[in-house]
């Protein structure tokens, strides 16, 4: 016989369902993806369980949740390729925030990275697509933090990153339109390419086209695989 205290989903059952769904996801995205090969098809399967890992991370915690990618272009081993799901952590009593780490970081599949956000940042290919950059939470300047210790990072430190963020209600959080324009939704390219060290300010280099997946982010939920013939 069922009790009052038995109704509703523990928080292990969410998780479960959390892991079920991003597998789920992951496989759609598979199957829709074109002309990336192996390495990019299991590149985005994984960054599609990450982003729905954070959003329910958000909604369960009551707390703005970020996945947070190394912007370090002295580092490119990790520049464009690690990432962390982050939460905002504000103590009641000073009003520090600071950021607490969940679990482990992780890299996307070797040869694969983050499209930075402006065509200026990395050397590309001839006929790339115009859109085919990615677009963050935060179109400003890189969020600095500290590096990690005892799992919490504090603000204004040293490493610097890009974000994907979800405010309190698990809602993707938007850049601000410059200009009065339209805001541009939220969305993480993926391509293979590889490190660019001679080139200067271009830390990465991406030479085929073809090589192209995405993940376009709603509002209030949801998001959309991108094939290659989603880009411009």
């Amino acid at each position: 016989m069922k009790t009052a205290n038995s109704n509703g989903f523990t928080l292990l059952e969410l998780l479960i369902v959390l892991a079920v769904m991003g597998l789920m996801m992951g496989l759609i995205g598979f199957s829709l993806l074109g002309g990336g090969g192996a390495e990019l098809g299991s590149a985005q399967r994984e960054l599609l369980g990450y982003v729905q890992q954070a959003r329910t991370r958000a909604a369960l915690s009551g707390s703005e949740t970020r996945i947070i990618v190394n912007d370090m272009e002295e580092d490119l081993d990790k520049y464009h390729r690690y990432m962390e799901i982050i939460v905002q952590d504000t103590c009641s009593t000073n009003g520090e925030v600071k950021w607490l780490v969940m679990g482990e970081g992780k890299y996307l599949t070797d040869g694969v990275y983050f499209v930075p956000e402006e065509e200026g940042k990395s050397e590309i290919g001839t006929d790339w697509r115009s859109d085919a950059f990615t677009v963050w939470s935060e179109a400003g300047e890189a969020f600095s933090l500290a590096d990690s210790f005892k799992g919490e990072r504090k603000v204004n430190g040293e490493s610097k990153f890009r974000y994907l963020a979800f405010d309190q209600m698990g809602n993707v959080v938007f850049p601000e339109s410059s200009g009065g324009g339209i805001q541009k939704a939220p969305r993480l390219v993926l391509s293979v390419g590889a490190p660019n060290p001679t080139g200067e300010g271009k830390p990465l280099r991406f030479d085929n086209p073809n090589a192209i997946a995405g993940i376009l982010l709603r509002r209030y939920g949801g998001f959309a695989v991108l094939e290659l013939e989603d880009f411009e």
